[in-house]
């Protein structure tokens, strides 16, 4: 996700937020090595008004109130895989939708955040539940903020798990992962030459086989080094870009933009869950987002890289239940 070149504005106003010490959400050293990959859940598809398909996996109690959850760039319903047993031993209910133009989804058009709306309307409509918890992991942050400013009533809170917020300002951005600075500047400069990048294609095939997991904080090299993350990341790209690349690059994209309206303007009960070693999406986006929106909380887990969740969903499942 691309940062923005704006600076962060200057202000003497303390921000009505509050911050839990990192102390209070420690992570697990070892990841999670079992993920159910074999066997995939049922895929579930409404009409939307106008005719266009949306496609959601259920994770975990479907008798439960429904959590809606939105998956990262790029990624799918089934993203919902590694939480799928928590999920369950918790008694939640767990909602994945595929995005506009991910999975099962028909894209929407344009490239603003607000193309999601309409979708998460129509799938509580679907649901028959008038409100929910709605979720973001990484990419869907864009989403489910612009979700929360246009649906507050139908939104009874929101939490943004390692996610990216658009129009975070460069700053923000300073501990970002080299490589992950560059291809994002690539999608916004040059979309040609990322196209091939995200898809894997070309003399990028390598580069998608063998990633660079040096690169990483500790926890998440631990979780990409397994077998199991590596057949759920296959799964999980590979049906998020069954359509293409088209909706990841407009994702990417998107993130240099701030929504049209200001953070300041959500009013739902806002939670931030954020990893302090998370070189994709540091934890100064998270600290620069939860000082914008009153009255926000921000929890921050010790040494949690971006897939703290993978390590450890006990930080999410504790706010859940």
């Amino acid at each position: 996700m691309t940062p923005s070149p704006q600076d962060p504005p200057k202000t003497s106003q303390t921000p009505k937020t509050s911050e839990t010490p990192d102390t209070e959400l420690p992570v697990t050293d070892l990841p999670v090595t079992d993920l159910p990959v074999t066997d995939l859940p049922e895929t579930h598809r409404l009409t939307a008004p106008g005719g266009r398909r949306i496609t959601y996996c259920s994770y975990g109690d479907p008798a439960a109130p429904p959590v809606i959850v939105l998956h990262g760039t790029p990624g799918s319903r089934y993203e919902g895989l590694a939480l799928r047993q928590a999920a369950t031993d918790a008694g939640l209910h767990l909602v994945f939708p595929d995005r506009p133009g991910y999975g099962g989804t028909d894209p929407v058009p344009g490239r603003g955040f607000h193309r999601w709306n309409d979708d998460f309307v129509a799938l509580l409509d679907h649901l028959g539940h008038e409100r929910a918890t709605l979720v973001a992991i990484s990419g869907g942050g864009g989403y489910a903020l612009s979700a929360a400013q246009q649906h507050p009533g139908r939104v009874t809170r929101l939490i943004l798990a390692c996610a990216a917020v658009p129009g975070a300002p460069r700053s923000a951005y300073a501990r970002r992962i080299p490589l992950v600075k560059w291809l994002n500047r690539i999608v916004v400069r040059a979309p040609v030459i990322a196209r091939p990048m995200l898809a894997g294609k070309g003399i990028f095939k390598k580069t998608r086989r063998e990633p660079n997991l040096d690169a990483w904080p500790r926890s998440d090299r631990l979780i990409m080094s397994t077998p199991a993350f590596r057949a759920l990341s296959e799964v999980d790209t590979a049906e998020g870009q069954r359509q293409g690349v088209d909706a990841t690059i407009t994702d990417l994209a998107g993130y240099s933009r701030p929504l049209p309206d200001p953070l300041g303007s959500v009013s739902v009960p806002t939670l931030f869950l954020h990893g302090d070693a998370d070189g994709n999406v540091p934890v100064e986006v998270a600290r620069w987002a939860h000082a914008q929106i009153p009255g926000a909380e921000l929890r921050t887990v010790p040494d949690g890289g971006h897939l703290f969740l993978l390590a450890d969903p006990e930080p999410l499942l504790r706010e859940l239940t």
